[in-house]
């Protein structure tokens, strides 16, 4: 009898000990991309290289964070001259700011695997609030897949002066949809 106790106590202080860590994102299997209007033509970009740092707790929701970091000389919009202006002074300034951040300070529910992120959205060292609302799916294999769509208003962050605040030759209104893939929760022991 005395056995079964010591085995059930430490059974239980196992994993009481055991905590699910933030989960990891799985690059090759996620996006950031955009849709910028030049002269009413849609251009689609994405970026190459950014990094994600989230962690949804549904029992604590007070206790869940995201952090998202996008290294913006990694603008991808197929073509090289476009890229090089994107990321120049004038709009991305990859020379002053590597990295365009998010980082949440409060996510909610909304409803069924809907959620809502409060936080700030850095770009060019232009720090704004923003709320973006998110879908997550937890997935047959563990993974999770988190996707969102919302806008970001150019002028707020500094993003393509000179000419290119001219009559409207590039759109105010810029669309980015995230689709991103968390591996599954790995229980700390």
């Amino acid at each position: 009898m005395f056995d079964k106790f010591i085995m059930t106590t430490v059974l239980l202080l196992v994993s009481a000990a055991a905590v699910a860590a933030p989960r990891l994102l799985i690059a090759e299997q996620s996006q950031i991309a955009f849709v910028v209007k030049e002269m009413g033509v849609p251009v689609s970009g994405k970026f190459n290289h950014f990094q994600a740092t989230i962690d949804i707790d549904l029992a604590q929701l007070q206790k869940s964070s995201a952090l998202i970091k996008i290294d913006v000389g990694t603008l991808d919009t197929e073509n090289a001259e476009a890229d090089a202006i994107a990321t120049g002074p004038d709009w991305l300034d990859r020379g002053r700011t590597q990295y365009a951040v998010f980082k949440s300070t409060a996510i909610r529910s909304l409803d069924n695997n809907r959620f809502e992120a409060t936080g700030k959205l850095s770009i060019r060292n232009i720090e704004r609030p923003i709320v973006i609302q998110f879908s997550s799916t937890d997935q047959a294999d563990g993974k999770t897949v988190i996707v969102s769509d919302f806008e970001i208003r150019r002028s707020e962050y500094g993003i393509g002066g000179g000419v290119w605040n001219e009559g409207g030759v590039v759109a105010e209104a810029i669309p980015v949809n995230v689709r991103f893939t968390l591996a599954p929760v790995v229980v700390k022991k």
